[in-house]
């Protein structure tokens, strides 16, 4: 795999892909999750506000986790999907990748107040589908992970 981490993947969205509430660089009320490649896979550092809590003080809602891993896990499927074509990230138009179904599995509560790095990694590309595996962890600590499958937008 290629390994580009100079330019976070959502920037590489052309103009009617950049408005998500998630990870859209061009929506000035989102949370701008950014995704890169690292290696094998591809990593997004983020950081929960105060007040994403769940119902058990001091934990993250699980709402959250899951929508993170929405933004994130399109925009590594993308990734995946675009070198997979034969493409280098940078230079052709991306193609965008929407989620078709997201598992998380919740394994233990995820603490407020620490950057959270998530991961994807591509299992699978069978035609337009792309399968992943992801998940979100604290240092060497994993608290979530799950399974997506994506699928390239037709042009």
């Amino acid at each position: 795999m290629a390994n580009f981490k100079e330019i976070a993947i959502q920037d590489l969205y052309a103009a009617p892909y950049r408005h998500c509430f998630g990870c859209g660089p061009d929506n000035e009320q989102g949370w701008h999750i950014k995704s890169y490649w690292h290696g094998a896979e591809v990593l997004a550092h983020y950081t929960p506000r105060p007040e994403y809590t769940g119902g058990v003080p001091e934990n993250l809602y699980g709402g959250l986790l899951a929508a993170i891993l929405d933004c994130h896990g399109t925009a590594a499927a993308a990734a995946f999907y675009h070198v997979a074509q034969g493409f280098q990230l940078g230079v052709e138009p991306l193609l965008r990748c929407v989620t078709a179904s997201l598992t998380v599995n919740y394994r233990k509560p995820t603490p407020m107040g620490q950057e959270l790095e998530l991961f994807a990694r591509c299992t699978n590309i069978e035609g337009r589908k792309v399968n992943l595996e992801l998940g979100v962890r604290i240092g060497d600590v994993q608290y979530c992970d799950g399974a997506m499958l994506a699928v390239r937008v037709k042009e």
